[in-house]
């Protein structure tokens, strides 16, 4: 009797741990895949500073250091101009930044200008200008993947939150259908994506300005092939937003990394079984906005000018596109306004609007509404992107140094890119040494100037994203910029316009 129970407690366990073992291997929610997070910066972003530093900055042997260049202090104002973005976030929007047409970017503004009045800069301006056309703008919306019991008990539907339309998105109601991967960004459509919603990869080497013209493409096609929307997983570390790219026809949706990996494998599991998604999006074309340019004035010596310029507009935080611009323009705008002596060349300062805005392009307007005073400059200078940390992708890492700048010189002056490579060399700012003519972006407006235009940019994998934090720019980088643009300006000061824009066969 006694071995019958014994016997029969050991076959009761034999088939509770065979249930057990059945029931692990039973898939659980979602296939037992981990549901992704919510908007996430990638987590290497937090530790910048530690154990990631960039090297100190050194300034050269007998040279005095100036207190308005710390990079303490250049960073307070970086946080200050990041602020009125994170005000904007506060109130509860999807979409925020400092965006012109918008109270951030109109608060922005009038802080910038209360910084140069304050640093002693004369004439100071806010200059208010109307919007060109209508501005596409989100102001809800939704991805939510939706559930199915065959995806494992306790499935549950899922909100992708690192999803963002892209710009002209527009759906009516709402767009119910199933998901299909359709592969790399830029391949030929090999799959059926009529009825339903197509998702495409990318892993940019960089950002996503690289992958801009193939990704539109791709969109183009895919809807063409039949898709009703369009999903562009942009594979980076965390799960960023990333605005950038167009739509010109039926919706598209931009997701960061955690959340288009959750879809590419609850896809491989999902076999034949569909995966649906329910799409909503209200979005408007805003008229009747109004945008504001900031200038102010550095007398020199002579009437011939120098102008410095900086966007204050973001998407999100815009540490990096373009609060350390900002910030590196006040701190030379309080070394020149509190110059013992007056600079040889008067100095025009900047903070402009509509840098990322269709019809609010605050170069191209400064430029109409200030012709006369801005027919005396010689050169124009764009400080943008100036001091972000070096993000690798392959894999992903943040290094200890600054993006390298990709410097543009318009008229490729060779006393110009000699002073370039000297400060550089001189102050240890990071750059691409192919420098070319190419100077993209606000110095297209001041073009019918025609004077050099000069601008050092780079667009790494944090380009247009929810990362873009003040935790990416590098303090001493500040410095570096600071001192970098100022030995820069004061060849330019001191030289004859016939130097810094020389009849084309001396170039």
């Amino acid at each position: 009797m006694a071995r019958g129970i014994g016997f029969s407690l050991k076959l009761a366990a034999v088939v509770i741990a065979a249930a057990t073992a059945a029931s692990a291997a039973t898939p659980t929610a979602w296939f037992a895949t981990a549901t992704p997070p919510g908007l996430q910066n990638p987590p290497q972003l937090a530790s910048i500073g530690n154990p990631v530093r960039a090297p100190a900055f050194k300034l050269p042997a007998g040279q005095t250091a100036e207190p308005e260049f710390a990079g303490s202090r250049i960073q307070r104002d970086l946080r200050a101009i990041v602020g009125f973005s994170d005000a904007m976030e506060a109130t509860g929007v999807q979409f925020w930044g400092r965006i012109s047409g918008y109270p951030s970017e109109t608060a922005a503004a009038n802080w910038f200008a209360a910084q140069l009045r304050s640093a002693g800069v004369k004439s100071v301006e806010v200059q208010t200008f109307d919007a060109a056309q209508p501005f596409w703008r989100p102001k809800t919306w939704e991805v939510r993947i939706l559930a199915d019991p065959a995806f494992g008990p306790g499935s549950a539907d899922v909100i992708l939150r690192s999803a963002v339309p892209t710009s002209g998105s527009k759906i009516d109601g709402a767009i119910n259908a199933p998901l299909v991967f359709a592969g790399e960004a830029g391949d030929p459509v090999r799959v059926d994506v009529r009825g339903k919603i197509a998702i495409q990869h990318s892993r940019p080497t960089t950002g996503a300005y690289s992958d801009r013209s193939k990704i539109v493409q791709s969109t183009q096609a895919l809807e063409a092939a039949g898709a009703v929307a369009v999903f562009n997983w942009v594979e980076q570390e965390g799960n960023m937003h990333v605005f950038d790219f167009a739509s010109r026809g039926k919706p598209a949706f931009n997701l960061g990394g955690a959340d288009g990996a959750f879809l590419k494998a609850v896809l491989g599991k999902a076999g034949a079984r569909p995966v649906n998604a329910r799409l909503t999006l209200d979005s408007e074309m805003a008229t009747g906005l109004k945008a504001q340019n900031v200038i102010g004035v550095v007398p020199g010596l002579s009437t011939e000018s120098v102008i410095v310029n900086a966007h204050l507009d973001s998407w999100f935080d815009g540490a990096g596109d373009n609060g350390d611009g900002v910030a590196v323009a006040l701190a030379l705008a309080r070394h020149y306004a509190k110059a013992a002596a007056k600079p040889a060349k008067t100095l025009i300062f900047v903070g402009n609007a509509g840098h990322h805005s269709p019809g609010m392009n605050g170069a191209t307007n400064l430029v109409r509404m200030n012709r006369p005073l801005l027919n005396t400059a010689v050169l124009v200078l764009n400080l943008e992107h100036v001091a972000q940390y070096q993000v690798r992708t392959d894999p992903w890492r943040v290094d200890p140094t600054e993006e390298p700048k990709n410097v543009g010189v318009s008229n490729m002056n060779l006393f110009l890119i000699d002073k370039i490579t000297a400060a550089a060399a001189r102050y240890g700012y990071t750059y691409n040494t192919m420098i070319d003519a190419s100077v993209p972006g606000d110095l297209g407006g001041y073009a019918p100037l025609g004077v050099a235009r000069v601008q050092g940019i780079h667009s790494g994998p944090l380009y247009h994203t929810s990362g873009d934090v003040v935790g990416s720019i590098s303090v001493p980088g500040l410095e570096r910029a600071a001192y970098f643009y100022r030995d820069f300006i004061d060849a330019v000061l001191a030289a004859p316009a016939s130097l810094v824009n020389p009849p084309a066969a001396a170039k």
